[in-house]
């Protein structure tokens, strides 16, 4: 793979947004000599990594580079070498441990189907989903069209949400407006005939709704049990067995402080 230049400004003012900006622009996860340890993931579970690593590195000194993009992306991105640790909103795909990867699940997570606050529904089926996001189902029951939002092709809440509600055979209808995980629940804040789908973790209800789907809402049992149908578990990956920083970091995460920092994020903890 080419080698792309750095803007030498940028070079003077390194930053992870600017960094974010071009992982969303590159399709890839760029990695810096400067920190210690290198990763690259999911976008709706950034904001709980970078909490992690916040507090790990108070606690050791070592310092964490850290990159959106999307699951796929930061799967990619370790397989390729270019960042020593990836992660994901969901569990390693089969295709993935394949390459080489090594996955540790870190939490219990599921996707949220979101609307506007005024919407009367407060349930949805597994069916009806699949209905609205292949395009067979254009309106609400009451008549009003369905604003419907999606996410990049990158994105590890996308991959979980097609095998679990639309199968595999089936595609997305193109209808469905792309938005950066960062948007999507302002957006349909706005909209009130609007519905998406995201992390429960980051599925505000101070300003949306979440929908029960199949009857069954997302909390700490439903999410354990996996009785919520859309329910999945972030995960750390790394290329082949974990060593050094990386190792001490999984281990950070996966113990008492780091998983106290999970539950303070709004994922629920291991145990």
């Amino acid at each position: 793979m080419t080698k792309l230049p750095t803007h030498p400004a940028a070079a003077r003012r390194p930053n992870l947004r600017a960094g974010f900006a071009a992982t969303l622009i590159l399709g890839l996860c760029l990695s810096t000599a400067r920190a210690q340890i290198t990763a690259c993931g999911s976008d709706s579970t950034l904001h709980v990594v970078k909490a992690l690593a916040a507090a790990f590195e108070k606690e050791t000194g070592k310092r964490m580079h850290l990159e959106g993009g999307g699951s796929g992306a930061g799967a990619k991105a370790a397989i390729a070498g270019q960042v020593q640790l990836a992660f994901l909103s969901r569990a390693l795909s089969d295709p993935e441990k394949d390459a080489g990867l090594v996955g540790f699940p870190y939490a219990f997570d599921g996707i949220a189907a979101i609307v506007h606050k005024e919407n009367p529904r407060t349930d949805v089926t597994v069916a009806e989903l699949k209905d609205l996001y292949t395009g067979l189902a254009t309106r609400w029951k009451d008549g009003r069209p369905v604003v419907l939002f999606n996410r990049n092709t990158d994105s590890g809440t996308r991959q979980v949400f097609q095998e679990l509600v639309l199968g595999l055979e089936a595609t997305f209808t193109d209808k469905a407006a792309i938005k950066h995980d960062a948007l999507l629940v302002k957006s349909v804040s706005k909209i009130p005939s609007s519905l998406a789908y995201t992390s429960v973790a980051e599925a505000d209800e101070a300003v949306v709704k979440v929908l029960s789907i199949n009857g069954i809402k997302p909390n700490a049992v439903t999410l354990r049990d996996r009785s919520y149908p859309l329910s999945r578990t972030p995960t750390l990956a790394t290329k082949g067995e974990p060593s050094g920083d990386v190792k001490a970091f999984i281990g950070f995460v996966l113990g008492a402080r780091g998983q106290a920092i999970v539950q303070e994020q709004k994922l629920i903890k291991l145990k």
